[in-house]
């Protein structure tokens, strides 16, 4: 069994999983190519794909080239994760609407409207008097992709909020409420194979991001039983095999869905808790890989 690693040529914290899980798949004989993304992966041309790298057994898809995922899909490679969680998850949008209507409790949040114009209007700011009247000030914005608290923030006025529509309406963005009693503090639970494996609480005295900066304090969580059953009916519903799933805590000290991350960093996860993510993980892949190999003979 051979397999390949998908990364983006903006490798940053991605190497940390690199190296975990090519350390793992060696400790079980299997091998694993590292590809960086640059574009020169995949074609169409007179109406068939063309894959310019080998057959691999399975693809471990560290990037978010939603393109790429599916036309390496379509030609018959088996990722980790699919393209179709991947892009749920990297458009936070989704995410909501996905999770929406599940029993999931969920940050109030507006969309923003589609705006095709290259100045913005007058009527065009009257939507921003309809996210006050909603979710009140402050208010979190927030530029539907993005990382690492990248594109989120928090806003304290009417003229902030102009400011920040008018520098960012060509993106899609949400509007949603700001859960003051978690400032600067989530939960994030680690999902392996449909599996809540952990909890971390993370903190952030700087900002009220908790995933922004670099000065981020984190602890093993409690196991919380109304935090830990909400993660894993969530793993359950959407089916997951590997993501992280980000939660405020209300005033109540009750969960609230946040996001979901289809490629979650889990270096500070694994020194938190102790736990061999890298391991589960790699024992995962190949235990699916060869029971569907086994499916199709």
């Amino acid at each position: 069994m051979d397999g390949l690693i998908v990364v983006n040529q903006s490798i940053g914290h991605n190497q940390y999983k690199i190296d975990r899980f090519v350390e793992e798949f060696n400790k079980l004989n299997v091998k694993v190519d590292i590809l960086i993304n640059k574009g020169d992966v995949a074609k169409i041309e007179n109406g068939k794909i063309f894959i310019n790298i080998p057959r691999y057994d399975f693809v471990i898809y560290l990037d978010k080239d939603i393109y790429l995922a599916r036309l390496l899909e379509k030609d018959g490679y088996r990722l980790f994760n699919k393209a179709d969680f991947i892009k749920i998850c990297d458009d936070k949008m989704l995410t909501l609407i996905c999770c929406a209507n599940e029993g999931f409790p969920i940050i109030k949040t507006l969309p923003s409207p589609l705006v095709y114009v290259d100045e913005l209007e007058d009527k065009h700011y009257e939507f921003l008097d309809h996210v006050v009247e909603e979710v009140g000030l402050p208010l979190v914005a927030k530029k539907v992709y993005g990382s690492l608290g990248e594109g989120v923030y928090l806003i304290n006025s009417k003229e902030q909020l102009k400011q920040f529509y008018k520098k960012s309406f060509r993106n899609p963005l949400l509007f949603e409420e700001y859960v003051s009693s978690s400032k600067g503090r989530s939960l994030r639970a680690l999902v392996i194979d449909q599996k809540v494996i952990g909890i971390i609480e993370r903190d952030n005295p700087n900002d009220f991001r908790s995933n922004f900066g670099t000065e981020n304090y984190s602890k093993n969580y409690e196991k919380n039983e109304k935090c830990w059953d909400f993660a894993q009916k969530i793993a359950d519903y959407l089916k997951i095999e590997y993501a992280g799933i980000d939660f405020l805590i209300d005033e109540n000290n009750n969960p609230v869905l946040c996001e979901i991350n289809s490629n979650a960093f889990f270096e500070e996860f694994e020194k938190t808790t102790k736990i061999n993510v890298a391991e589960l993980f790699v024992k995962m892949v190949i235990k699916k890989v060869k029971d569907e190999q086994e499916q199709k003979q």
